[in-house]
């Protein structure tokens, strides 16, 4: 029941990788992203979700523009959220990051405060969305029951990338102009 009401929590909350990357629209996660099963799920789901909270921190202290700031306030909660979710405990490790993901989040961090960090924080995020969505996506379409916590959070979380990719794509466009 406690993982029922962090869930709500979450929906209720989250509403207020670069250039090769990016660039592609995931329908899908790809190959070696998609899980075969809850462990895969849950293990992917909190590694794409460190690179989100962990850039999203860094973004909070050296972006410029204000609303980027204030999506990498809302992204930070939200993956504590969800990692607490996932973890069902309330002071979750932070996941460990596979090698192309931590070298993009060091790219990252190798850019001071700016327009530049600014771009590339909104590029990593889109990136990072996009994986996440098609994990969900993969996930909820190889289970054959939703009627599991697990696939419940699935699809909170599934609604929730939609929204934040929307977001993103706004804020893509206001650092382009």
């Amino acid at each position: 029941m406690k993982r029922r009401a962090a869930v709500l929590a979450l929906s209720a909350g989250a509403l207020p990788i670069f250039a090769p990357m990016a660039k592609r629209a995931y329908a899908q996660a790809p190959a070696n992203m998609i899980p075969r099963d809850l462990s895969q799920y849950r293990t992917m789901t909190l590694m794409l979700g460190s690179l989100a909270l962990q850039s999203s921190q860094l973004a909070t202290q050296r972006a410029t523009m204000a609303k980027v700031k204030q999506f990498a306030g809302f992204e930070t909660a939200e993956q504590l959220t969800m990692a607490q979710v996932l973890n069902d405990t309330p002071a979750p490790p932070v996941a460990q990051l596979d090698s192309p993901h931590a070298a993009q989040l060091q790219a990252l961090s190798s850019l001071p405060a700016g327009h530049a960090f600014d771009v590339q924080y909104i590029t990593l995020q889109l990136q990072g969305h996009h994986e996440l969505l098609g994990v969900q996506n993969d996930f909820l379409q190889a289970q054959p029951s939703m009627s599991s916590d697990v696939a419940h959070i699935a699809m909170l979380a599934r609604t929730t990338i939609q929204m934040h990719l929307v977001l993103l794509e706004e804020l893509r466009r206001a650092t382009e102009a």
